[in-house]
């Protein structure tokens, strides 16, 4: 999983290096995160991960949350010194205690997956929730995914997990459409709707999610939300199962028997004709830069 990093606000050829260079060695703190930065992407200087660690760990010595944020990164990938998650989520809690929404998700995320700290799957959301209220899309995937599925000692909250996964879904989220079809399809957390769950299933299978696909070939199969069709039912179903989806492949064993030995060829020939859309979003997951 790669980490959030902080960028600078301004595009790149309006980066002063000598200026800033100056302003580091007198000890300016933002000076000194932009010239991290500048080192850690190779922006006018060769790229060079010892050199952004240094200017990075000034900068975060002096409390600069941004600075403090991508030293946490250069711990937890060992960019520049040894990788240490234990030192990572000591940098990310400092920023994120400042109100750095990307160190509030890099936090939480270890957190609740107990990389670097005990797991807290009570904490990792309430960071989760920080970072989520200010329309950071991550966050919202990831606090709705941890009220849909749970955890060890965080229970499930289908409600609160249809509020979070909404938002990235209405954008075209593949997977959080799936999911939150899921919960519309069965009305838990929300009032049972098999036609939005079938919309939301459509758009996810067409980019080619394996458990939209699977779910939209249930849909189609038992006449949910749409019209019985087990042709274009099948055919979803042969296309999640081929991402090795089990619960397809259990569907296409228990479906196969409705379907002539023409409508089958049929199914395989509309699967085999698929072409996924492109994802209309990003899926939420760290970009280094």
């Amino acid at each position: 999983m790669a980490w959030l990093l902080t960028t600078a606000a301004g595009r790149t050829e309006d980066f002063n290096l000598a200026k800033t260079q100056a302003d580091a060695d007198k000890g300016d703190a933002e000076a000194q995160f932009l010239l991290g930065r500048a080192y850690s992407r190779g922006e006018g200087v060769p790229q060079d991960n010892g050199k952004a660690l240094e200017f990075y760990r000034k900068a975060a010595d002096q409390g600069n949350a941004k600075a403090e944020n991508n030293l946490g990164s250069m711990y937890s990938h060992g960019l520049g010194v040894k990788k240490d998650q234990a030192e990572a989520a000591k940098w990310y809690r400092k920023a994120a205690e400042q109100g750095a929404v990307l160190a509030q998700v890099n936090l939480a995320y270890m957190l609740a997956n107990g990389v670097g700290v005990t797991k807290n799957c009570t904490e990792a959301a309430q960071w989760y929730l920080k970072a989520a209220s200010q329309g950071q899309t991550e966050a919202q995937i990831a606090l709705g995914k941890l009220y849909y599925f749970g955890d060890v000692g965080f229970e499930k909250n289908f409600a609160e997990a249809a509020k979070w996964l909404a938002p990235s879904a209405a954008q075209g989220n593949a997977e959080t459409e799936s999911l939150l079809g899921f919960l519309y399809q069965n009305g838990w957390g929300v009032e049972k709707d098999p036609k939005r769950a079938f919309d939301l299933f459509q758009s996810s299978a067409e980019q080619g999610n394996a458990a939209g696909q699977r779910n939209l070939g249930f849909m189609y199969c038992s006449g949910l939300g749409t019209k019985l069709d087990y042709v274009t039912g099948y055919k979803w179903l042969i296309l999640s199962s081929g991402q090795g989806d089990y619960l397809a492949q259990h569907f296409e064993s228990e479906f196969q028997s409705c379907l002539s030995d023409a409508q089958y060829q049929q199914a395989k020939k509309l699967a085999g004709d698929f072409t996924p859309k492109a994802p209309t979003v990003p899926t939420g997951q760290r970009s280094p830069n």
